[in-house]
């Protein structure tokens, strides 16, 4: 397997720094993918010409092939540039600039997996929040045996629920929506959040989503945040259908 950092000692600390902090998809799987980005750009640095370089540049990864750039054999092809990128980065460095190339490295995928894996948590994060707001609520009005406008009032305001996030739970199946057919990633979501949040994406989340959708095959932790994004939607709605059958079983 490929060493995601130069060095054990800073795999150790980025392990200890993102330990529970990201629960909604693998991280390991985030690391591996930009270490993935990262080489793929210094690559572009070294060679801009050959077919199929990633876009994309940054401070670190330019600096990192400043490092090394003088270590990288001439008139190689894409792979055997890559293989080489590879070697200075998983053996032990024999100079400083080979160390400073896989510090650099480190902090790449460090703050990147940091990034994405803290926005996905984020959005993960803000859903369920909702739905545990509508499963509190439905549990404090099932413990009433005859329910009234008096009871609804003083749950509501227990759980910190407005009414208006109410109505939206109550109007929650009526307006779901569905993803198109083989939609990318950023699609889906988008259309999950909808139905969940009840708001837009933050466009800003498009970068996270690309990154995501081109290590799709290789590295799948978007399909993780997905799957474990859909059950939580699945859930709030069984919460929403069930304030929904309690709420009109009180009102006749």
């Amino acid at each position: 397997m490929l060493c995601l950092v130069g060095g054990g000692a800073f795999y150790l600390s980025a392990q200890e720094t993102l330990a529970n902090v990201i629960t909604c998809c693998d991280e390991l799987k985030i690391k591996q993918a930009m270490t993935e980005e990262v080489l793929a750009r210094i690559l572009t640095k070294a060679a801009p010409s050959l077919p199929g370089n990633r876009t994309g540049s940054d401070y670190l990864s330019e600096q990192a092939f400043e490092k090394i750039k003088k270590r990288l054999p001439a008139g190689s092809s894409h792979d055997q540039l890559l293989a080489a990128l590879r070697q200075l980065l998983e053996q032990p460095a024999q100079d400083h600039d080979t160390e400073e190339f896989q510090t650099l490295v480190g902090h790449f995928v460090l703050g990147m997996t940091l990034e994405i894996g803290s926005t996905l948590q984020d959005e993960f994060d803000q859903a369920a929040l909702g739905k545990e707001l509508g499963e509190k609520l439905l549990s404090e009005l099932e413990k009433f045996p005859r329910l009234t406008e008096e009871d609804l009032d003083r749950s509501m305001f227990q759980v910190n629920l407005s009414e208006k996030e109410l109505r939206r739970i109550m109007a929650m199946e009526r307006k779901l929506e569905k993803a198109p057919v083989a939609a990318s990633a950023f699609s889906e979501f988008r259309t999950l959040k909808k139905n969940i949040t009840g708001r837009a994406d933050d466009q800003d989340l498009w970068l996270v989503f690309e990154l995501a959708e081109y290590y799709r095959p290789q590295f799948p932790f978007v399909d993780e945040f997905l799957k474990n994004y859909r059950r939580l939607g699945a859930e709030f709605l069984s919460a929403a259908r069930s304030l929904n059958d309690l709420l009109s079983a009180a009102a006749k």
